[in-house]
């Protein structure tokens, strides 16, 4: 199982970003939220999305991530230069923790939803989770978790009912007020 952290340490094409991790804990959202900022990167990184080569990490882009309390996804919205939503990147997890130095992880499980701001839902990496389970690296109670996190997922998604659509602005927001310049 892939393990992934918040403030993409290990990532040799950041040359220079911001980062901050908070505890959110109000009526409309409880768990947590990271804001990273890409202020210099040593080249665009492009991916596949909904059949177009998509610039997902630019000098100037932001990430902003939810890590619902009790969930198992994690919810990553790109923003470009002009902080337009860019689309949305949701990591089905196992589960969320802090690390030894407080750092927000969590246990991917493989399978990975793309949504675009048109509405266009795109699922990826169902080879990955079948080869991990056909190995043995997740087990049967895993694989079943990953896809029934999927499928509620991509009915919220699909029927514009997903929790978290409503928030993003909100508290992209509130953390840039904390993030250091």
């Amino acid at each position: 199982m892939k393990q992934k952290r918040a403030d993409m340490s290990g990532w040799h094409h950041v040359i220079k970003s911001r980062f901050l991790q908070r505890e959110i804990n109000d009526a409309a959202f409880q768990g947590y939220a990271s804001l990273f900022y890409f202020d210099e990167v040593d080249a665009p990184l492009w991916m596949p999305i909904a059949g177009e080569r998509v610039c997902v990490v630019n000098n100037g882009y932001s990430w902003l991530q939810l890590f619902p309390q009790g969930s198992n996804h994690v919810a990553t919205i790109t923003f470009d230069t002009q902080d337009r939503v860019h689309h949305w990147y949701i990591d089905i997890s196992k589960r969320t923790y802090m690390d030894e130095q407080g750092m927000l992880c969590y246990d991917d499980l493989y399978l990975d939803l793309v949504f675009l701001p048109g509405g266009e839902v795109e699922l990826l990496d169902e080879d990955e989770l079948n080869e991990a389970y056909a190995q043995g690296i997740i087990s049967t109670d895993e694989y079943n978790l990953a896809w029934n996190e999927t499928r509620k997922l991509m009915t919220q998604l699909e029927e514009q009912r997903f929790p978290l659509l409503p928030l993003v602005a909100h508290y992209k927001a509130r953390l840039e007020t904390q993030i250091s310049v």
